[in-house]
């Protein structure tokens, strides 16, 4: 697999839902999944080859932290990552306070028309990809 396509969200989304798949059933909060899908999300970023962040909290943004960045060598935001149940106007303003070359927004809500519904909060600069598990 070339290097582009290992870091293509939609290669994430395949690597996020099996993680999610493979939390056993009773312990499937929606804290424990969203915990443990930016564990396995930092580690695929950093198996890229990337510096990572966990929690990137943007300058005068106090709301909400990014969950994953992905920093090159000359420390240069190439991934911004939030995972949410819905599309939050809160992730969406944090990572509209910085520049990053793609900024992403991983939603896991059960309920895909919500989902869907939340995602009027999205403009062209962040792409939208919607987990199952």
């Amino acid at each position: 697999m070339d290097q582009d396509a290992a870091n293509s969200p939609e290669s994430w989304k395949k690597e996020l839902e099996k993680a999610w798949r493979q939390i056993p059933q009773p312990f499937r909060s929606e804290r424990a999944v969203h915990r443990t899908l930016q564990c396995h999300l930092y580690r695929l970023v950093r198996q890229s080859g990337f510096k990572t962040v966990a929690d990137y909290m943007p300058p005068r943004i106090a709301d909400r932290p990014i969950d994953i960045i992905a920093v090159n060598d000359q420390n240069e935001i190439v991934y911004a990552v939030c995972l949410d149940t819905l599309v939050t106007l809160a992730a969406v303003k944090s990572l509209n306070s910085f520049a990053a070359l793609n900024k992403i927004i991983f939603t896991t809500g059960m309920l895909e028309k919500k989902v869907k519904e939340s995602t009027f909060f999205l403009n062209e600069e962040i792409q939208h990809v919607h987990l199952k598990p």
